[in-house]
Parts: structure tokens; sequence; C-alpha cells
């Protein structure tokens, strides 16, 4: 009997650990496309206008 509920509780312990594992690299990759976003896109577009703007 002890034996299974150290199994539940291993059981439900690695779950949670994946599960806030899996959520951690869901946020790094969601803030990793937003900033390759931006400096491939109206970013990258506004800061080379900006630079021409400049220099002309």
């Amino acid at each position: 009997m002890r034996q299974h509920m150290l199994n539940g509780w291993l059981v439900a312990a690695l779950l949670a650990l994946t599960c806030l594992l899996g959520i951690t690299v869901y946020a790094e990759v969601k803030k990793e496309v937003q900033r390759t976003a931006w400096i491939h896109g109206l970013g990258a577009e506004q800061r080379q206008g900006t630079t021409w703007a400049i220099c002309s």
C-alpha cells in the first residue's frame, strides 16, 4: 500500500514538472518569436528608414 502511494506521488510530481517545463518553453518560444518578428519585420524597416533619414 505504501509503495502504491509513493508511486502515485512520483507520477504526480513528474507530471507537474513536465507541465511547468512545457509552460516555460512556450513562454520563451513566444518571446523569441516576437523578437524575431520585430527584427525581420517592421522594426528592421523602421530602423533602416531612420538610418537613411539621418544619412541623407
